[in-house]
């Protein structure tokens, strides 16, 4: 039997993302609810999963392969390729820029404030890849056997 893995490793760049994004957002409301490295700790995993979910997303757009599909799907497809690499490298440098800022100055508040534009910028971004690819299954049915 052979599973795609894809659709299952998606979710979690998606839900560790915006995740992140809001327990910074209350960390910076009220910092005494919630610890300061929870949102760091959120975009390394999401990061990792990104990379994981842009390989088995690769090897997936691979076995569908392009013949047969309309222009508008691989119109499709190549924004949201070009979308979940925006997310996968982004997530990759915002978290290594992350961890130097804050380790070189650990009490420097706009270390947090720019961490939340950056996360805000990802999780839209996550979002949206999520979107192309819910549209390319649920609506063209791409990768549905």
């Amino acid at each position: 039997m052979n599973l795609p893995l894809h659709p299952a490793l998606v979710h979690f760049p998606i839900a560790l993302l915006v995740t992140a994004f809001i327990f910074q957002a209350l960390h910076l409301w009220k910092s005494y609810w919630i610890c300061r490295t929870t949102s760091m700790w959120l975009l390394g995993f999401a990061a990792i999963t990104c990379f994981a979910a842009s390989v088995s997303g690769q090897e997936e757009a691979a076995q569908v392969g392009q013949s047969g599909l309309d222009t508008v799907v691989l119109d499709i497809i190549q924004r949201h390729e070009l979308m979940a690499n925006i997310t996968t490298w982004g997530s990759a440098v915002v978290i290594i820029s992350w961890v130097y800022f804050f380790l070189k100055d650990p009490h420097d508040i706009r270390v947090d404030r720019l961490a939340l534009a950056f996360l805000g910028l990802l999780a839209g971004v996550v979002v949206f890849t999520g979107y192309l690819g819910g549209t390319l299954t649920f609506i063209y049915g791409v990768g549905i056997p």
